[in-house]
C-alpha cells in the first residue's frame, strides 16, 4: 500500500509544478507608438520616425501584477529644419510610470510622472466592458481569444488577445479583467500597440511585485485635469512628445 501511494505522488507532482508555474512570472512587451498618426502636418512627419518602441515588463503572480518600463529610458531631443528654414526641435519625454493591480482586493495603485513631478494615484479597479468575439489566433505558441471594447472617454476602439492557458487577469498598461493573460493590445487601430516578445515563468520575490509608493497623492480625476492642462500649455501633440518651432 505504501509503495502504491509513493508511485502515485511521484506521477502527479510534475503536473502540479507545471500548473503552478503558469500563474507566476514575467512578460516582456514592446509598446509601439505610431507617432505619425498624432500629427496633421506632413512636413513634421518627414522629420521624425513613424514609430517609437518602448520596452515594458509585467510581473504577475495570481491576482497581482506590476507593470513598468523594463529599462530606464532617457528623454530624447533632436533638431531639424523645416521647409521654411525654421529650426524645429522635437522633445520626446518618457515618463517612468508604474501600475500595480490586485484583482482580489480590487486595488489599483499607480506612480505617474508629469513635468518632472511624481504623483501617486490610488483607486479601485474599474470593470472593463470587454466583449468576446469568438475569433482566435496563436501568439507566442499560445491559443488566444479576441476581446473588444470602446474607451468611452475618447471613443477609441480597443482590441485585446488573451490566453486562458495563463489564468491571470492582468495585461499591459491598464488593460486586464479577462479570464487569462493579455498578450496583445491594439488601441485605436494601430495608434498604440502592445506586443508580447517573451514570457518567463519563474518564482518572484517580494520586490518584483512591490506596490509603488512616494510621490504626491492625488485622485485619478485630479491627475487627468493636470495632465490635460499641461499638454495644452506646452503645445503637446500627445503620446509623450511635443514639437517646438524657433
Amino acid at each position: 500500500m505504501k509503495k502504491q501511494l509513493l508511485v502515485f505522488l511521484l506521477a502527479v507532482s510534475p503536473f502540479v509544478t507545471v500548473v503552478a508555474q503558469q500563474n507566476e512570472g514575467m512578460v516582456s512587451y514592446d509598446q509601439k507608438i505610431n507617432m505619425h498618426k498624432r500629427l496633421q502636418d506632413e512636413s513634421m512627419k518627414a522629420m521624425i520616425p513613424e514609430f517609437r518602441t518602448n520596452k515594458m515588463q509585467l510581473s504577475f503572480k495570481g491576482s497581482e501584477s506590476l507593470y513598468k518600463a523594463a529599462e530606464q529610458q532617457a528623454n530624447e531631443e533632436s533638431e531639424s529644419t523645416d521647409g521654411n528654414g525654421a529650426t524645429v526641435r522635437m522633445v520626446v519625454r518618457v515618463p517612468q510610470n508604474e501600475t500595480y493591480r490586485n484583482y482580489d482586493l480590487q486595488k489599483n495603485i499607480e506612480i505617474r510622472e508629469l513635468a518632472g513631478q511624481k504623483f501617486l494615484v490610488e483607486d479601485t479597479l474599474k470593470r472593463m466592458p470587454w466583449k468576446l468575439t469568438g475569433e482566435t489566433k496563436k501568439i507566442q505558441n499560445y491559443d488566444c481569444m479576441k476581446a473588444t471594447m470602446v474607451n468611452k472617454t475618447n471613443n477609441q476602439p480597443i482590441v485585446a488577445w488573451f490566453t486562458e492557458a495563463i489564468p491571470v487577469p492582468s495585461g499591459p498598461a491598464s488593460f486586464g479583467g479577462l479570464p487569462g493573460l493579455i498578450l496583445e493590445v491594439d488601441v485605436n487601430d494601430g495608434d498604440m500597440v502592445y506586443l508580447t516578445t517573451k514570457i518567463d515563468f519563474k518564482s518572484l520575490t517580494g520586490n518584483d511585485l512591490k506596490a509603488p509608493s512616494g510621490g504626491k497623492k492625488i485622485t485619478n480625476a485630479e491627475f487627468t485635469k493636470k495632465r490635460d492642462e499641461y499638454m495644452k500649455e506646452m503645445g503637446a501633440s500627445g503620446g509623450g512628445f511635443r514639437i517646438i518651432r524657433n
